[in-house]
């Protein structure tokens, strides 16, 4: 998502090199993959363990997601007033995670106050989470995983032209077209996708002697190396941009991007040793959640306070050489302040969350010790 916010900072990019961070914004696509992948990981183990509980679960979720995210919203409300003035209404639909339910909330209508930059993501992912104790439950095979693929897909082709029938004729066409690629109708097939991942992996690991494994295992480098030419090149193809589907090339970008996705995590699952596996990442993903809600700022800002630096109004070269100073730049500087939001407050809450359930279960202990007694 950096790559891709720092190529649209700069209007005189040119074209190829363009086209090519455009591909960044299905960088959301891997986040709603992994999110699924690990969240059945650990739903798993907890059912092995006989913890899996869906209230507990929702806590976690809680106290993993809305401190920094609030925090998020007091901080660009400080720093980048709405330009619109305050809209409680508007505040209230983005601290409930249901702003990518309308585009006058999402909002992808002109000039409507953005309480967090980014945050459709965040409502996109509370209402799979919202949904995910019941899909553990109803998703425990290969085959159903599939199953679930196709009616995602489904559901999508046929609700977004409902729902943009509906729509048209009070909001614009751009407004329209955007928040029907950003609600969770249309988001849904990748959270299908990532339960095929999780299978994916789950088989890979039980059958390591297998061909596919081996493959994996010995060419991930490469395989890597060519979905990464995989993504580049379909940056110069006109897929559609979401369902349904269109002719002659069917499957929308965020579909593309997302199946390129699974073949580099299965890839990079089987090869911990890969040089795409290393410290930074791993450090960059520890983080991932602050460096999303803050990465904005940091955008915003650098060009602002060094112009000469970071010369968004360059052209050629100049340009190609300023978008990849801004990009290191942001980086860098996101990942710092990142770490520090991290240790401060996402991780302080996350392990408030945990003693909160583990009192919770203790009090239950007692109490079920006392009605046998």
């Amino acid at each position: 998502m950096i790559t891709a916010h720092t190529g649209t900072a700069f209007a005189e990019l040119p074209y190829p090199l363009k086209r090519l961070t455009n591909f960044g914004w299905n960088g959301v696509q891997l986040f709603f993959l992994m999110s699924c992948v690990t969240l059945l990981m650990s739903w798993r183990s907890e059912e092995t363990d006989g913890r899996a509980s869906a209230l507990d679960f929702y806590v976690r979720r809680m106290f993993r997601i809305s401190p920094m995210y609030y925090l998020a919203a007091l901080f660009y409300f400080l720093v980048e007033p709405p330009p619109t003035g305050f809209d409680l209404k508007q505040l209230l639909a983005a601290l409930a995670f249901v702003n990518a339910w309308h585009p006058a909330l999402a909002p992808t209508v002109l000039d409507r106050w953005n309480v967090v930059p980014g945050g459709w993501s965040i409502s996109v992912e509370f209402m799979f989470y919202f949904m995910f104790p019941l899909m553990a439950a109803l998703v425990r095979s290969m085959r159903a995983a599939l199953l679930f693929c196709g009616l995602a897909v489904l559901a999508g082709c046929v609700v977004n032209p409902v729902m943009e029938q509906a729509l048209r004729d009070n909001y614009s066409t751009t407004a329209v077209q955007n928040f029907l690629y950003f609600w969770f109708p249309n988001q849904i097939s990748v959270f299908a996708l990532g339960t095929v991942l999780y299978f994916i992996l789950l088989w890979v690991q039980a059958n390591p002697l297998s061909w596919i494994s081996a493959a994996l295992r010995r060419h991930s480098a490469a395989i890597i190396c060519a979905c990464l030419g995989a993504c580049a090149i379909s940056t110069a193809l006109p897929f559609p941009e979401r369902l349904p589907f269109s002719f002659p090339l069917l499957i929308p970008t965020f579909l593309v991007a997302s199946l390129i996705f699974v073949v580099i995590v299965a890839a990079m699952a089987t090869s911990p040793r890969s040089p795409f596996v290393n410290r930074f990442a791993c450090e960059l993903g520890k983080v991932s959640f602050s460096a999303y809600l803050f990465h904005f700022a940091v955008l915003h800002e650098l060009p602002r306070l060094l112009p000469i630096l970071f010369d968004t109004d360059a052209t050629g070269w100049r340009a190609i050489f300023s978008c990849f100073a801004l990009w290191l730049a942001t980086v860098s500087t996101t990942y710092g302040l990142s770490a520090i939001t991290f240790h401060t407050v996402e991780d302080p809450m996350i392990r408030m969350g945990r003693r909160l359930l583990r009192l919770r279960r203790k009090n239950d202990r007692i109490a079920t010790a006392g009605q046998a007694s």
